[in-house]
């Protein structure tokens, strides 16, 4: 087998042809003159051939380079050349190449991308700008108190009546060799206190989150809540039923003498999970849609 005909051969071979200043103009010529943006059908050229993608072409009266009105012919090749050409992630630093229904897939989550750090806008204490791939080490640096490496984080939260961000409290959790992003928001107008955790896989489902309310000084007293975890890419996370809703008035009940609540979050498998079994008539003393009464001696 010779060496271009192998995977990594041919793996080599279409890095290399990405990397040409051939394939550089193509890309040229399927990226829109205007506002510059990759090109994908419907494509729309004026009556000199100038091509404009689709949305410039709906807010566009005439070509914005010659000024002439456009072609009601529809330029096929280019079209299917758009629909082919691997076209490379306009992040910086990125080697990432994937056709356009790909990229669109993957820019919004691509880790070369400059973010902000999100604990600013939780927070308000930070100016850090930076890549996504770099912003973990940045907060294990930088907000050490708010990350973790292992698979819970106990929080001594003092209660503040005047706050009026919805978004309590913001945590990083990295286990199971994923990233958890763990949120506390005060639903002030609902009456209630969420926790939401989303994790950076799309298959969220398989891990569960825990939020252990409990008073240090009186075991007696905690609540104690369990749900799925959710994908980060669940633009609507916050007004999913999955998530832990408990009443602010079973919360100001948990405040210790320092008007805190303490709690602790905790990420695991589903997997790991054991099967709750239904008790047996024996094991429990009611019995639901039953008009029969208990046998007294069977009560003992």
């Amino acid at each position: 087998m010779s060496s271009t005909s192998s995977p990594a051969g041919r793996k080599l071979v279409l890095n290399t042809l990405l990397e040409t200043d051939h394939y550089e103009s193509l890309i040229k010529e399927l990226t829109c003159t205007k506002c510059k943006k990759y090109m994908k059908p419907p494509i729309y050229l004026c009556i000199d051939g100038h091509s404009i993608c689709g949305p410039c072409f709906e807010k566009s009266y005439q070509c914005h380079v010659c000024k002439k009105e456009y072609s009601q012919i529809r330029p096929a090749v280019l079209e299917s050349l758009a629909n082919k050409v691997l076209f490379p992630c306009t992040n910086k630093g990125c080697p990432k190449h994937a056709t356009l229904p790909q990229l669109e897939q993957h820019t919004p989550h691509c880790q070369y991308r400059i973010i902000n750090c999100f604990m600013a806008r939780v927070y308000g204490e930070c100016t850090w700008e930076g890549r996504a791939g770099e912003w973990m080490d940045h907060c294990f640096a930088e907000h050490k108190k708010r990350v973790t490496e292992l698979p819970f984080i106990t929080v001594k939260d003092k209660w503040d009546a005047k706050r009026t961000e919805p978004v309590l409290n913001y945590f990083l959790l990295k286990c199971y060799d994923k990233v958890f992003n763990v949120y506390q928001i005060y639903d002030k107008r609902g009456g209630r206190m969420m926790w939401t955790v989303l994790v950076n896989d799309d298959q969220a489902e398989k891990f569960y989150f825990e939020v252990d309310i409990f008073l240090t000084n009186m075991p007696s007293k905690r609540i104690i809540y369990r749900r799925p975890c959710k994908c980060e890419k669940d633009a609507d996370f916050l007004e999913h039923t999955q998530n832990i809703y408990i009443p602010v008035e079973n919360v100001f009940s948990m405040l210790d003498e320092g008007e805190c609540m303490n709690f602790t979050v905790r990420i695991g498998e589903v997997e790991n999970l054991e099967l709750l079994e239904t008790p047996t008539e024996s094991e429990s003393m009611i019995l639901l849609n039953s008009n029969e009464v208990p046998n007294e001696n069977e009560t003992h």
